[in-house]
């Protein structure tokens, strides 16, 4: 059984420490210790959430060509379809399931199931004339809002909530007529 270690992070060069615990349980899963220390490995588990950055892509839905807003990007193999046509009955996500191969590697097969199954351009629940908005949940005539739920006329800002009629709001809750909230 290791004891502790003191280790330099690969990405940000702060010292972190490994506890004997910890080697325990790397021993047990077959991986070999971190050369990243916990924050970094953090963000790079994170990256996956894009929630601001917005590109041009063509819809690859069925029958449609038309080009749309998305947060993937058209570089990366992934098949995306616009909101509309994605909450649809015109599609079955059932046709693209994959049989479990327990002699390879989970997060391979998992990488293949997410580059196989189509993708929704944003990720809005019951946005209502809010086409620019990502990872909203009843939005109503809002613009480039992120991370934001319950909000009317309200345009240009992130983790907002219950609020309308403003602009340029961040982590606001009921506001009303305001402009510039940091």
């Amino acid at each position: 059984m290791a004891n502790s270690e003191g280790k330099t992070c690969q990405n940000c060069r702060n010292q972190f420490t490994i506890e004997s615990e910890d080697f325990r349980f790397y021993e047990k899963i077959k991986v070999p210790p971190p050369t990243w220390c916990p924050e970094c490995r953090l963000q790079r588990r994170m990256m996956w959430r894009n929630e601001r950055t917005l590109y041009k892509r063509k819809c690859q839905a069925p029958g449609h060509s038309e080009e749309i807003l998305s947060i993937y990007s058209p570089a990366l193999s992934l098949t995306v379809y616009d909101h509309d046509f994605w909450w649809s009955d015109g599609w079955h996500p059932l046709e693209y399931g994959h049989n479990y191969d327990f002699s390879r590697p989970f997060f391979e097969q998992l990488r293949k199931l997410f580059e196989t199954v189509p993708l929704v351009n944003f990720y809005n629940t019951n946005p209502q004339n809010s086409n620019y908005c990502n990872h909203t949940v009843d939005l109503k005539d809002c613009y480039l809002i992120f991370g934001s739920i319950f909000n009317e006329n309200v345009s240009y800002g992130s983790d907002i909530s219950y609020s309308r009629d403003s602009l340029d709001l961040y982590m606001s809750e009921k506001m009303e007529g305001c402009y510039f909230n940091l």
